[in-house]
């Protein structure tokens, strides 16, 4: 294989004058540049071994992306609310000519310990000792839509506050009857969760989720009503059965309120088959926007939970170093066609 210095002796110039031809062209007379150009192209020169500079620099010039829970690359890449977080990640990516990698937050950890990046973003960290292989090796990284602490840095959206508006908007229509649709994290089957027998902080999800759930118990005290004696249906976004056990376990609700958005339309798409109108007899609400959501009939009205802010966000940390800062996004709520007044008994 042809190397560097037999591109500087066909081309008559020095080994550095070659090397500013790849590395530092500006620096170089244009002929002088097309000089050594042609002599790579003829000796089947591609350029330094970016091994060399790799270790030279010691930097990748990327950073890596764990998605949440246990979800692999193809899962992330399909969920299309984590798709959004990964877009605002490669945003930033694109401003500063950085390099994106997906690995899988696998139990041992062998993603975070031989990955080639220069930094890390955590889709969630619910414990320390996951972090902390990313720690040992003494690279930038922040969490998202987790609280770990002062010492580590994160990006977070006011998920209460979001949750608290869609109830409190419900409520103020008029809605006393509800049911809810919590998120899981993994794709066990969907577990009811009956109104009147205690809930473990657990049954909403992860923080996040149990986040969106003391919204909704704070918005709907207000109104008098005890969240406790509300069914929920605690499930994955992409499990189709969902839909039709919260309209079972709630048949006389009048407004569904849904931790996620593919459950929110899931649930409209149920009603319609069941004969209801949405929102003539039923308001639905979900959590997080996507395009389907405005291609739903009728459009569902929802919680913007910014999630390509928030990987704009966690990126932008990443790239920057330098101490922990902390960061908390305020959501907006979307109205839209899925909701109206509370239908007369």
């Amino acid at each position: 294989m042809a190397r560097l210095i037999d591109v500087a002796k066909a081309a008559g110039v020095s080994r550095s004058t070659a090397s500013n031809v790849f590395n530092n062209p500006d620096m170089v007379r244009p002929k002088l540049r097309q000089r050594v150009e042609a002599a790579a192209r003829d000796l089947g020169y591609l350029g330094p071994d970016p091994k060399g500079r790799l270790l030279r620099d010691g930097k990748f010039n990327a950073i890596a992306v764990l998605p949440p829970s246990s979800w692999g690359v193809a899962e992330s890449l399909r969920n299309p609310v984590y798709s959004q977080v990964l877009m605002g990640i490669g945003e930033v990516c694109d401003e500063v000519g950085a390099n994106l990698v997906v690995i899988p937050d696998r139990p041992d950890n062998h993603g975070i310990k031989n990955a080639l990046v220069d930094g890390f973003i955590f889709g969630r960290a619910g414990h320390l000792s996951e972090i902390e292989p990313a720690r040992l090796r003494r690279l930038p990284f922040a969490v998202v839509d987790f609280d770990p602490g002062p010492n580590i840095s994160s990006v977070r959206v006011d998920a209460r506050a979001g949750a608290y508006a869609a109830a409190k908007h419900l409520t103020g229509l008029g809605h006393r009857r509800f049911g809810i649709v919590s998120f899981m994290r993994s794709s066990i089957p969907a577990q009811l969760h009956p109104a009147g027998v205690p809930r473990p902080a657990e049954a909403a999800g992860m923080p996040t989720d149990q986040e969106k759930y003391r919204g909704y118990a704070e918005a709907l005290a207000e109104a008098g009503i005890d969240i406790a004696n509300i069914p929920m249906v605690q499930a994955d976004p992409w499990d189709g059965k969902a839909a039709a056990m919260i309209l079972d376990a709630a048949p006389d609700a009048t407004a569904i309120l849904s931790m996620g958005v593919q459950q929110g339309i899931a649930v409209i798409e149920e009603a319609r088959r069941r004969g209801k109108s949405v929102p003539r007899d039923l308001s639905v609400v979900g959590y997080n926007d996507i395009p389907d959501a405005l291609r739903c009939d009728p459009p569902l009205s929802t919680v913007d939970g910014m999630s390509i802010q928030k990987g704009r966000a966690a990126a932008r940390l990443v790239f920057a170093g330098g101490p922990p800062r902390h960061e908390i996004i305020t959501p907006n709520f979307i109205l839209r066609g899925s909701t109206g007044p509370a239908p007369a008994d």
